[in-house]
């Protein structure tokens, strides 16, 4: 009774939940899939007005920096702040071993706050840290004391001026190295390095997780051929643009941020919890943010949540605004979360259909998804087995650095890559031919499509082929090895695919309002992170309302407004928010259209429809007024007592678009796919990597704003070719300290590191999101980099599965290192 309860409930506010069919929608698509529409945010960007986080100046501000472990493990001994509490221009000082902060830890996890998931506290913050402690676990950790003064100049040399005694601890930053018996242990009270991935929440327990679908060992025994490698990939991190800061001020017991981070409500949670202020007394804005990445996607995290606090605190002791700073070296402050050792047992049968594969997957700091996730979702392979070890290590705090997905792309790329290449045969062929659905083939996906409403259409051979062609893949590809240049480099091709992601989860509120001149907003928080959401949420809006583009617009997104939109990740947010601006409009055009028959004599609501800045009689189009004149007394308040006054137009909307994890559950399997090709060229005297061109297929279902699908296509491309052959973090073996914790040692993409990129949008309308369309953002940048390895073994005919592929890599692999 109470689940049925909760669902009248849902449907009471939102008009319903997801729904399983496909979208039979019949809105005329005027804005929808136009090209050449003017980017809602591009004027701000382009002209340099754009205001960012970091932008923010209140009167009388404060600026603040936090003490910094200069070592992978350490304890702080003894800590004299006399000298900078002395210093001229500092204001405010939080310690350690103040009450305020004493032992106390950073609270909840990406979930949110502790008293809304209990069973999550501490979700990939596992073991517990505190906001500012006297112990470190990596370096660059916040520590020990927070200073806030008239300036960050005086801020910085105010740290300098703390003595700090430091007790060196011995660390350890391989994950394999710290699961053996003679690692040091590195968290106080325990007796491993091994963490278990199914109980972040409860450190005691230290255990492998353990994933299986089918009989493994009957599906080896099923097989023609046995394949066994190992890979490995080593931690990269975002390197977003505008560093860590926030921005705080107190008004009484009131408390304004300004926050740099793409979950801006779940950072209001958890500062609300741990400082103990009601949300009401709360505000968290969020301006444009100058790259996140994946990088800003967990407030719960020590750049995000502990620095809220520590601001918070100083300005509280300061009585004045405080904005706190990290440099560009205490940005590198943790990684992508696929710090990976992967070992491979696969069977497969003479034709390229794989009957069995087995991961064990070594994670260094925190695990994000198992490797073996994809093969369930996306392929007939019937016997699966997955090992998945966490270890503890000296490294910062991992999250999902554009994808948690990583490494199940990754996975599936060699695993698929490997089977064709140690059977001979083409992996296009081998990826058609192992297509399918928790271990069923695509008879099962053909059947869930015609009850559904879905067209019959085969998305990843749509895809395949219009790849193939593109890349002239039936004329180029070749045997391993096999094909020198004119130049004397080796050429090489290769080809990976995997489903969409994701139009099945997300949840999300916002409002439309029709303004008394007959424009249009939308209202809703959301950081903006670069990838031009509000284009396409605007062009929903119009299509829905029968209005036009230029007509819509979004009330400023960064206020803290009451509604809040899905945070930008897991490429969920078109799907999401697309649906949930959707149903605000559709309601506000029916609060729209009953007003106006008022206006019309004889006329009913549903005898009315729009058309551009009018509205018109279905049955006889000539009568028609103009919606301003409609709606200009339908206004939210007057300064004086009227009788002519109407209630105004505002419609809001919930939308749950599906939980994380449970897209099976509910009964919806991913039905888009993507294929990617790469062509490279490897000289075999430098060992250097070229790649010439690239060519990314992305069935997106429908859409909505084909310039921001290819604009993360570009983008996704040199990202992830970055990232398979350049981008890598370096540790000091003895003090664990990072080495090229800058964007000068730290390698970096741009778009003139790789040749030609071709993006191609396919549009099958198999996506379970609003007019059948599917997510994009991530997908291209977590694809991209596996292929770097297969490019280059089909060029050199040598196995190089240690990502990033460096120069000195492919020398060792062809004897000349």
């Amino acid at each position: 009774m109470a689940a049925e309860a909760a669902g009248e409930y849902q449907k009471l506010q939102t008009g319903g939940k997801y729904q399983v069919e496909a979208d039979v929608s019949t809105t005329r698509l005027n804005e929808i899939g136009k090209r050449g529409i003017r980017r809602w945010d591009g004027y701000d960007k382009a002209s340099g007005q754009a205001m960012y986080t970091r932008d923010v100046q209140l009167p009388g501000m404060l600026y603040a920096r936090v003490l910094m472990s200069p070592y992978g493990r350490a304890t702080i001994k003894s800590m004299d702040t006399s000298k900078a509490e002395a210093l001229q221009g500092v204001r405010a000082i939080v310690r350690y071993d103040d009450p305020e902060v004493k032992g106390r830890r950073l609270n909840g996890s990406y979930f949110g706050p502790e008293w809304l998931c209990p069973n999550e506290a501490g979700f990939v913050l596992k073991p517990e840290r505190p906001v500012l402690g006297d112990q470190t676990y990596y370096a660059q950790q916040p520590c020990g004391v927070a200073v806030a003064a008239d300036s960050e100049d005086i801020a910085i040399e105010a740290l300098s001026l703390i003595d700090v005694e430091w007790e060196q601890l011995p660390c350890v930053l391989d994950q394999e190295e710290a699961l053996k018996p003679d690692a040091p242990v590195l968290r106080p009270g325990a007796t491993s390095n091994l963490l278990n991935p199914t109980a972040l929440h409860d450190p005691t327990k230290r255990e492998p997780l353990k994933i299986e679908q089918g009989d493994i060992e009957k599906g080896f025994r099923e097989a023609d051929k046995i394949i066994e490698f190992k890979a490995r990939r080593n931690a990269h991190t975002w390197a977003g643009a505008e560093c860590s800061n926030v921005v705080v001020r107190w008004r009484g017991d009131n408390l304004e941020m300004w926050v740099h981070e793409q979950q801006p409500y779940h950072a209001k949670m958890l500062i609300s919890e741990w400082m103990k202020i009601p949300m009401n007394k709360l505000s968290v804005h969020t301006l444009y943010q100058g790259c996140g990445f994946g990088g800003k996607g967990n407030p719960a995290n020590n750049s995000e949540n502990g620095q809220n606090i520590l601001a918070a605190l100083l300005a509280k002791k300061s009585g004045r605004p405080v904005k706190l700073l990290y440099d560009r070296r205490a940005e590198f402050f943790g990684e992508s979360g696929d710090i990976m050792s992967i070992y491979f047992k696969v069977g497969a049968k003479s034709d390229g259909t794989i009957t069995a594969v087995q991961i064990k997957n070594i994670f260094g700091v925190t695990q994000q998804t198992s490797g073996i996730d994809h093969f369930m979702e996306n392929t007939r392979v019937p016997n699966l087995f997955c090992e998945v070890l966490m270890a503890d290590v000296s490294k910062g705090p991992a999250w999902w650095h554009r994808c948690e997905q990583l490494p199940n792309t990754m996975c599936l790329t060699l695993v698929f890559d490997h089977v064709a290449n140690a059977l001979g045969l083409d992996p296009t062929e081998v990826a058609l031919k192992n297509d399918g659905y928790e271990g069923s083939d695509m008879t099962h996906l053909l059947k869930y499509k015609r009850e559904h409403g879905f067209p019959d259409t085969d998305s990843l051979k749509e895809c395949v082929n219009a790849g193939k062609k593109a890349i002239g893949w039936d004329e180029k590809w070749h045997q391993p090895g096999t094909k020198r240049l004119p130049n004397g480099r080796m050429h090489g091709m290769a080809f990976s695919w995997t489903h969409e992601w994701d139009d099945v989860r997300g949840t999300t509120s916002a409002a439309v309002m029709i303004e008394n001149d007959g424009t249009v907003s939308i209202i809703g928080q959301q950081s903006d992170i670069g990838v031009n959401p509000w284009t396409a949420y605007c062009q929903i809006v119009a299509d829905e309302l029968g209005m036009l583009y230029e007509d819509v617009s979004i009330k400023p997104f960064s206020l803290d407004s009451g509604f809040a939109l899905m945070s930008p990740d897991g490429s969920c947010n078109l799907c999401s928010n697309g649906e949930v601006v959707r149903k605000a409009a559709q309601k506000a055009k029916k609060m729209l259209l009953e007003l106006a028959a008022q206006h019309f004599e004889g006329v009913k609501a549903e005898e009315l429809d729009v058309n551009g800045r009018e509205i018109y009689v279905k049955a006889a189009p000539e009568k028609r007024k103009p919606i301003i004149e409609i709606v200009a007394k339908a206004m939210p308040m007057y300064d004086s007592v009227v009788l002519w006054a109407e209630p105004p137009i505002i419609a809001w909307a919930w939308h749950c678009q599906g939980i994380w994890g449970q897209a099976i559950e509910t009964n919806r399997p991913r039905l888009c796919r993507q294929a990617h090709f790469i062509e490279v060229e490897v000289d075999t005297e430098t060992g250097g990597v070229e790649v010439t061109k690239v060519v990314n297929v992305n069935d997106v279902g429908k859409a909505i704003s084909p310039e921001t699908v290819e604009g993360q296509q570009y983008g996704g491309t040199y990202m992830g070719i970055g990232r398979g052959l350049y981008e890598e973090m370096v540790w000091d073996e003895e003090t664990g300290d990072l080495l090229n914790g800058d964007l000068l040692n730290y390698k970096v993409a741009t778009l003139l590191d790789c040749g030609p990129i071709e993006a191609i949008i396919e549009e099958t309308g198999l996506g379970h999101g609003p007019y059948r369309t599917c997510g994009v953002a991530e997908d291209i940048a977590t694809v991209t980099p596996a292929l770097i390895g297969p490019a280059v073994y089909n060029a050199v005919g040598k196995w190089i599965d240690d990502y990033p592929i460096t120069p000195d890599k492919v020398l060792q692999a062809l004897g000349k290192a």
